[in-house]
């Protein structure tokens, strides 16, 4: 288990008061009120939710916490949870990793293991999407903690469940930390209708994002398209090229 540090006054205050512990609005775990610091080259990511563009999220970033000493292990999630699927919102995962520990010597970045079980595909909205929420979430790994699944590509991640793989796999709650960002695609107009916005407050929508223009190529995209009936989602990561197998209405 990771072993807290003893935090002082200010830090303490500082935790307290940010909200949901960094995780996206409507996610579905919760988290202590640390902040993962998640940097992406030079940016630091800040403040949570910060809308980044696409080609500044290719390469895996680098995350630290300040909160945990060198002993123990921890479990790294990345999901999105707002993939237009059949008219609703899924989850895609993004990143999973297990075993994941600090560089110690009061040094708090964290070493995660390449590699993964699901290694990390940068956020790719479909064009002309809303901004896709993406939220970075660690957990204490147990001992005995094993993953039997597999996330080879991209369509064993398509339809993620995080709430229910970390009641299965016995991680605890509140998650130790977490963080999030926003990535949109602007580089054409969507030519299809996509699902309203999923809930993040109780509430739901009946607003629709639609537009027949063309739009541009976006490198590395995952578009969802819409024809024959059928919804086809396409990722292409770093060194990975996948796609979703063909989902009926």
């Amino acid at each position: 288990m990771l072993t807290p540090r003893i935090l002082t006054l200010g830090a303490v205050l500082a935790a307290v008061s940010t909200v949901a512990g960094q995780v996206a609005p409507g996610f579905p775990v919760s988290s202590d009120p640390e902040s993962l610091t998640v940097w992406y080259g030079t940016n630091q990511v800040s403040p949570p939710g910060e809308l980044l563009p696409r080609p500044d999220v290719l390469t895996a970033p680098s995350i630290s916490t300040p909160v945990f000493s060198s002993t123990g292990k921890a479990v790294l999630f990345l999901v999105d949870l707002d993939v237009p699927l059949n008219g609703t919102r899924v989850q895609l995962l993004h990143w999973l990793a297990s075993n994941v520990t600090v560089t110690g010597n009061n040094d708090t970045t964290l070493v995660v293991p390449s590699p993964s079980e699901a290694d990390y595909i940068p956020p790719s909205p479909p064009v002309g999407d809303i901004p896709h929420a993406y939220t970075f979430i660690l957990f204490s790994q147990p001992e005995g903690f094993s993953i039997n699944e597999t996330f080879a590509d991209t369509n064993s991640r398509i339809g993620f469940n995080v709430s229910e793989f970390v009641s299965s796999h016995g991680l605890s709650q509140p998650a130790l930390a977490a963080n999030w960002i926003s990535v949109q695609n602007l580089t054409g107009t969507a030519t299809t209708t996509f699902p309203p916005p999923r809930p993040t407050n109780g509430t739901s929508t009946n607003t629709t994002t639609s537009s027949t223009a063309t739009p541009a190529p976006f490198p590395g995209a995952a578009p969802m398209v819409l024809g024959g009936g059928r919804f086809v989602w396409a990722g292409i990561a770093t060194g990975l090229i996948a796609a979703i197998a063909a989902f009926a209405l």
